[in-house]
């Protein structure tokens, strides 16, 4: 008997038991007790923070974004100027330039005393200081000279000025290669750049219930020029004017001329210049930035001799014709004719004028306040421009 055939009475009599005992089951028999299952706890849930709802983002909103605020002080410059060579103002406008031994400060002045009657600053006005390098003591009067360069705006006489502590005076002044004006000076105090004022606005206090304020405009306060050559209008210009300043002055923006000079002139000089204008060819200039010089030569033919009309504008007026000759004397010394007095009859011109002849030539010069700027001016004219010199 094989092996597989060993097995099958195995199997039966397994399967018979396992029939027998389910068989029992069902019918009914009691079947064993069962333990009753223990009570379990119902389970607890960690408690969950909660938060409040993120807004939703607003669609099209810009980010917000930082704003950063650049404060501009008003910071003084300062600096060695020994060592440097020269110290800048915190906002550039001024250089002071030089090489002596002190500390320099530049200090914008919020508040400056008003500029004179007729004049304007056009630009800050700064509080210059120094101090001994070794010492540290305050320096007014300089061991030598040292150079103010302001940046200043190109088109217009202009001009350096000092305050003493009393009054606002002009300071001798150049334009450099650059279009920056420029001053020697032996002291520091308070300087600015000024200019005589273009226009004349009627004060408030002034007007009437049935007027309204007005701006009147200066009149001729525009300088037109023609094109010829620099050089030779400079030289011209050079040579008029030493003959009324009795040296030599460095003439600056030199063009030829057909139009009015930038300071308005009272009636009788302007009716001088609008008769040569036609007349001769005639050269337009600057001298010591605000100063201007307009002269005029014949063409010939009819027309014969030269004529020079030199304006200078000042802070204020002399207050007799004894000081206002002795001024003129100082400003014209090339001027050696004795002049006489004559009264002024421009309408809205007061002052003090001065005429004389000396052969074939007229010489003038006077002292006059012609809307709201005081100015001193000498005119000289020759030949057929002598009759043009106004007496009065």
């Amino acid at each position: 008997m094989n092996a597989h055939h060993a097995i099958k009475p195995f199997v039966f009599i397994s399967l018979a038991v396992v029939m027998l005992v389910s068989c029992t089951q069902i019918g009914g028999a009691t079947p064993p007790p069962t333990e009753a299952p223990l009570p379990t706890a119902a389970p607890t849930r960690a408690s969950i923070p909660t938060f409040p709802p993120l807004a939703p983002p607003t669609v099209g909103a810009p980010e917000p974004t930082a704003t950063l605020v650049v404060s501009q002080p008003n910071i003084p410059g300062e600096g060695d100027l020994e060592s440097k060579g020269f110290v800048d103002s915190g906002d550039s406008k001024l250089r002071v330039i030089g090489k002596l031994p002190m500390l320099v400060t530049l200090k914008n002045i919020a508040t400056p005393p008003a500029a004179p009657s007729g004049w304007e600053f056009l630009g800050p006005v700064f509080d210059v200081t120094a101090q001994d390098k070794t010492r540290r003591q305050p320096l007014q009067k300089l061991a030598g000279l040292v150079t103010l360069r302001f940046q200043a705006p190109r088109g217009r006489p202009l001009t350096i000025m000092v305050n003493d502590g009393k009054s606002w005076e002009i300071v001798e002044s150049e334009f450099d290669g650059d279009g920056n004006i420029t001053a020697a000076v032996d002291h520091f105090t308070n300087y600015g750049v000024g200019a005589p004022q273009q226009s004349k606005v009627t004060p408030a206090a002034t007007i009437s219930r049935t007027q309204s304020a007005s701006t009147t405009r200066t009149p001729q306060a525009t300088v037109v020029t023609t094109t010829v050559s620099s050089s030779a209008a400079e030289t011209a210009l050079s040579n008029a004017a030493k003959t009324l300043k009795g040296k030599t002055v460095k003439i600056t923006s030199a063009a030829g001329y057909t139009g009015s000079v930038s300071v308005a002139l009272p009636a009788s000089l302007q009716k001088t210049l609008s008769s040569v204008s036609g007349s001769g060819t005639v050269y337009y200039g600057l001298y010591n930035g605000v100063n201007e010089a307009v002269t005029a030569e014949a063409k010939g033919g009819s027309s014969s001799g030269a004529m020079t009309l030199l304006i200078e504008p000042k802070t204020s007026m002399p207050t007799t014709a004894a000081d206002a000759k002795t001024k003129l004397l100082s400003y014209f010394p090339g001027i050696t004719v004795t002049l006489t007095q004559a009264q002024p009859t421009s309408t809205g011109t007061t002052g003090y004028v001065f005429y004389g002849t000396s052969g074939n030539t007229a010489y003038s010069f006077g002292y006059v306040s012609y809307n709201g700027v005081a100015m001193a001016y000498a005119m000289s004219g020759s030949g057929t421009y002598q009759s043009l010199v106004p007496k009065n």
